[in-house]
């Protein structure tokens, strides 16, 4: 499933993330890596030094995530800007008048 706005693909299914549990705010495109971190981690009773390469590798997925999202942002507002640039330009008074030859 291709998720809009975004280079990495939906890999987990619905039902997968409903069997698993997944809270409905860790349903994004990394929730098939947060699964079997849910499971090491349910193994391993939470363990803090536990299911490391799990959760380094989930939270560098919600990273780059989390980086797409600001860069596109990013590009939206100086968009935004360049638009707000052109329109104060085109509307604004002349400073320097037009002659009849120029």
């Amino acid at each position: 499933m291709e998720v809009p706005g975004s280079s990495k693909k939906m890999i987990a299914t619905q039902e997968e993330m409903v069997t698993a549990k997944v809270p409905l705010g860790y349903r994004d495109q990394c929730a098939h890596l947060l699964i079997p971190l849910n499971k090491c981690r349910q193994a391993e009773f939470f363990l803090p030094w536990k299911c490391e390469d799990e959760r380094h590798v989930y939270e560098k997925c919600e990273y780059e995530l989390v980086m797409e999202r600001m860069l596109a942002m990013q590009k939206i507002r100086e968009e935004e800007a360049k638009a707000k640039q052109n329109k104060i330009q085109g509307n604004g008074v002349p400073l320097i008048p037009k002659t009849a030859n120029a």
